[in-house]
């Protein structure tokens, strides 16, 4: 393991027993040791360092811990998806095949056309269910999962458009059966699983109390990051604003559905570089919010933007900003749902969708009004419990996705892929 003051590669035994868990050349301590971790949550200081340039974009970003937590579990998930597993399981099943053949020619006496169906019809199907059972498993991500449910449809289709054919030529009734068997069994299980995909969440390898233990270990050593925003950052509020800058309005105002998104945007300048007010659905930040409204409703051609979770509370916050007289329950004032709403990332496979029963609780009670604006895979979705939060996106996602909002809404009917309704509801159909 190399250390990130000198770049010296320090082996077990210089890291453990030499130096005390400090590197051999600078005598710099080492946050993590990998050896003392299991095997799914196993981190260096090296991957450690990588994680938080990435996540502050080589420190020109601000970003909360929240996101460098996501980022932690996507790469440590990411390990679960290894290429050569598939290869290693073929390989090994061709192997044995053909040592089981020599064996039943050599040893029972049965030919090679008889012993190859006899070997590969159980191999076959233990291949089949462990994909099956991985292809729904929270333990791997959803593209993985997705991976998975691939390989089971072209075992599939192999086994009914090549082994079938194959096996009726050679007039091999054990390989017509098995082809069949395994085929239809393939089939069903592909079908079922895929039904299912849309309602598993994501178990993530590390828990946010281990996390936060890594991470004070590594502040300890290392010094906090110099982008990363603290507790106390994140909640504390700006100073009361001039009032040479009160007497003018914004041109939009962006409404989210939690504090620490909207520190992340101001705290990147977000407002000024595109003239808009940030505020959150319970009034944040308190000692300004009175005057920002009063800013806002100077503009009679203001915009707002609707940013929030994809959970229960989040995909009502347009609607709260519309029925709520403190908020903008003129219909002339458009309000724009930039997401997450279900719909935009149900099939996107590199979410990250947890579960929680009290967001079920909360889903199943959400007004019959707004549930009937969401189809029936966005209910089950919800009602499963499901949810996505925005902090699993970068910091530079996040601002991408506002500044093309921001772009496609100049001209509210020319939003791409959106739908408007009579109370000035703009939809967008997209995230990221």
């Amino acid at each position: 393991m190399k250390c990130i003051k000198c770049g010296t590669s320090n082996n077990l035994k210089d890291r453990r027993m030499g130096s005390m868990g400090r590197c051999k050349s600078c005598n710099h301590e080492f946050a993590f040791e990998p050896t003392l971790m299991s095997e799914k949550e196993r981190l260096t200081d090296n991957l450690f360092a990588q994680l938080v340039s990435n996540t502050s974009a080589k420190d020109s970003l601000f970003f909360t811990s929240t996101q460098l937590y996501y980022l932690l579990n996507k790469r440590l998930q990411s390990r679960s998806e290894n290429n050569w597993a598939g290869l290693s399981i073929v390989a090994g099943g061709l192997l044995f095949t053909l040592l089981s053949s020599i064996l039943f020619r050599g040893v029972l006496k049965i030919s090679f056309d008889e012993g190859i169906p006899l070997v590969a019809t159980p191999y076959l199907g233990w291949v089949i269910w462990r994909t099956s059972q991985q292809s729904i498993s929270t333990q791997f991500n959803r593209r993985i999962r997705h991976n998975r449910l691939t390989t089971l449809k072209t075992i599939a289709i192999a086994l009914l458009i090549i082994g079938l054919p194959l096996s009726i030529s050679e007039k091999t009734l054990e390989g017509i059966i098995g082809s069949i068997g395994l085929g239809v069994a393939a089939t069903a299980l592909y079908l079922n699983r895929n039904r299912q995909q849309s309602q598993i969440f994501n178990r993530l390898p590390v828990d946010r109390t281990q996390f936060d233990r890594w991470l004070d270990r590594w502040m300890s050593i290392n010094n906090q990051p110099e982008k990363i925003l603290s507790l106390s950052q994140t909640f504390s509020l700006p100073a009361t604003p001039n009032p040479q800058v009160t007497a003018y309005s914004f041109d939009r105002a962006i409404v989210c559905d939690t504090p620490e998104i909207a520190q992340l945007l101001i705290s990147n300048n977000f407002h000024f570089e595109h003239n808009c007010a940030i505020l959150t659905i319970d009034g944040y930040p308190e000692n300004i919010f009175d005057t920002t409204m009063e800013m806002l409703s100077r503009n009679p051609n203001l915009k707002v933007y609707a940013f929030h979770n994809c959970t229960p509370n989040g995909i009502n916050l347009a609607r709260q900003l519309r029925a709520s007289e403190t908020w903008f329950p003129n219909p002339a004032i458009p309000i724009i749902d930039v997401g997450i709403l279900p719909r935009q990332i149900i099939d996107n496979l590199d979410v990250m969708t947890l579960q929680s029963p009290a967001s079920a609780e909360i889903s199943q009670q959400l007004h019959p009004d707004l549930r009937a604006t969401l189809n029936q895979a966005e209910l089950a979705w919800l009602d499963a419990g499901c949810y996505l939060e925005l902090e699993s996106f970068s910091t530079k996602k996040l601002i991408h996705i506002l500044q093309r909002a921001i772009s496609e809404s100049r001209e509210l009917s020319t939003i791409e892929s959106g739908s408007v309704d009579n109370s000035g509801f703009y939809l967008a159909e997209n995230f990221g």
